[in-house]
């Protein structure tokens, strides 16, 4: 199962307190979803507030993510969450939250593996 993002927009994007670490806020209020990465400052530069963007996440390696402006493969450390999902994990060492409203017993089931694939485009 895919977790596709078409109509996403980024929320905001923040300072943390490590030098050259940005906060990504990506947002869609019509899927339910809410994700937060740590990103370096320059993978951050071409994108903005309110830019639309492409979230595609998913169990297995995606296969057109060397045409995107971000592709990563991450390892789940936690799953939570009372009705909601809420998944921490990492990109090589950067926090990754991804938060889903309402999610189906097959999206559930896709973080059931150690390790997820992440493209924005």
């Amino acid at each position: 199962m895919v977790i596709r993002l078409r109509n996403a927009t980024i929320d905001a994007i923040e300072d943390t307190e490590t030098k050259r670490l940005k906060l990504l806020r990506i947002g869609s209020k019509a899927e339910g979803v809410k994700l937060t990465l740590e990103l370096p400052e320059a993978l951050c530069d071409k994108m903005s507030v309110r830019d639309g963007i492409v979230v595609i996440i998913d169990s297995k390696p995606i296969a057109r993510g060397d045409k995107s402006k971000l592709y990563a493969e991450g390892d789940i450390f936690k799953i939570g969450g009372n009705g909601d999902l809420e998944m921490v994990g990492a990109i090589g060492g950067l926090r990754v939250v991804l938060t889903l409203a309402n999610p189906t017993p097959a999206k559930k089931k896709m973080f059931a593996a150690d390790r997820f694939y992440l493209m924005l485009s």
